[in-house]
């Protein structure tokens, strides 16, 4: 199965885990997504300009894509995109997560039918010392937008720098999960599906 034609069948209300690598061809993921649903409806939460190692690689690659694509930026120097909103991390987290949480609620009540893509939470988890209590809050952010029917969330997580922790918790939260190796092949690691468990996606 082709991976824009898995993304079709996926539902609204549904959120799904990308996990990745340093050295995958997870750019080649982010553009299909924005191909199949269109750029305009895509909402990018850019934690700590994850997004620009996306850019150049799509840029080198020769593959255009829009340049005012909608952000929400959580740190990071880049003014790439239309900046929506800006978030700083560094804050206490508590405050936060609420008004990240807060804000993106308010957009999707706003733009109904948003596809949201979520680009490396996991960088947030050093700034706050890898403290426990962080990685749970930090993964009460996902469970928040569940099964909200007004949106579709990807969340790209690098499996490489990730804490584990945070990523067990991901995968128990999420529906589908989807791992990109090195070598680009797009396996299904769960499903709603059952059958679909196993199945690798072409680009």
């Amino acid at each position: 199965m082709r991976l824009a034609d898995y993304l079709r069948d996926i539902e609204w209300g549904e959120s799904v885990l990308i996990e990745h690598t340093s050295l995958s061809a997870y750019p080649r993921v982010f553009h299909t997504i924005g191909e199949v649903y269109g750029w305009g409806r895509l909402l990018i939460v850019d934690v700590l300009d994850s997004s620009m190692s996306i850019i150049r690689w799509l840029r080198l690659s020769k593959v255009k894509i829009p340049g005012k694509i909608r952000r929400i930026k959580v740190g990071g120097t880049s003014d790439w995109g239309e900046v929506v909103l800006e978030v700083d991390p560094h804050k206490d987290p508590g405050i936060f997560l609420n008004r990240l949480s807060r804000s993106v609620r308010e957009y999707y009540r706003e733009n109904p039918k948003t596809v949201s893509i979520l680009m490396n939470p996991e960088k947030l988890i050093p700034l706050h010392g890898n403290s426990p209590r962080f990685i749970l809050s930090l993964s009460n952010l996902g469970y928040a937008f569940l099964g909200n029917p007004v949106r579709k969330t990807f969340y790209f997580v690098n499996v490489d720098l990730a804490e584990r922790r945070y990523v067990a918790i991901l995968e128990e939260a999420f529906i589908r999960v989807l791992r990109i190796d090195d070598s680009g092949s797009i396996t299904v690691l769960k499903s709603p599906h059952a059958d679909e468990e196993g199945l690798t996606l072409e680009l």
